[in-house]
Order: C-alpha cells, then structure tokens, then sequence
C-alpha cells in the first residue's frame, strides 16, 4: 500500500484528513505533519524522514502539501525521488479522498498525477456552474 504524508501549515493538513475519515472511515498508513513558526528546519526535515521510513512499505509514499514554495512543500522537495516519493501540491479534501481510494490502483510514479487531476476537477465558481 502506498502510504500518504500530509504536511501543511499548522493544522490544516491534520483537519482535512478529519474530513476525510470523517467521510471514508479510518484511513490506514497515513501521517500529518504540522508545520507550526517555532519548529526547526532539520528538526522538521528529521521528521519528515521519519515517516517517510515508517510510511513506505515498499510502494512508495505521496506527500501531499498545502502551498507551492511554502516550507512544507520546499522541504518535502528534498525527499522527491522517483518510483519512491512523490510530491503533490495545493492540498484539498477531494485530493485526499482520491489518494485514499486509489492508492492501491496505481502504482506512485500515476498516482500523484491521479491525485492532482481530482483535486483540480473539484475546484469550481459556483456563479458559473448555476448561470449555465
């Protein structure tokens, strides 16, 4: 099973795995990380590879993070590793749902793709969707 890391500011990626499981039942191998103002970069980067190690067994981890160029995803860059680690950003609910539900249908190098194409189908102006 591939195993999924939120990482995000604060709170919000262990939030939005509460959703989640909130709609799909307990999701297994999955970890958050919060990154709050007063951790540390090699403390955050030690705990990433953490559980990154405790995360993969033997398929590959997506590490989904919140903001392009924020800490967490700058940080998450430097364990991007093809076939092994995959980085996907812009974190929302269906993202996370659609990691959950088919990670065990895609092998890690498809699934970042799989999870980003969900996350940006999901995204819609409400005004433009109703004046059709």
């Amino acid at each position: 099973m591939i195993g999924i890391l939120v990482i995000t500011h604060a709170k919000l990626g262990r939030e939005l795995v509460n959703a989640a499981e909130f709609i799909l039942g307990k999701i297994e191998n999955l970890e958050t990380i919060a990154v709050e103002g007063t951790l540390e970069v090699e403390h955050l980067k030690r705990t990433l590879g953490a559980s990154l190690g405790r995360l993969d067994q033997g398929q590959g981890v997506l590490v989904l993070t919140d903001m392009f160029g924020g800490t967490p995803n700058n940080i998450s860059l430097a364990f991007l590793k093809p076939n092994q680690v995959e980085v996907v950003t812009g974190i929302n609910l269906p993202m996370l749902i659609k990691a959950a539900t088919a990670r065990n249908k895609h092998a890690i190098s498809n699934l970042g793709k799989v999870v980003g194409e969900a996350g940006r189908g999901a995204i819609s102006v409400a005004s433009a969707i109703l004046s059709s």
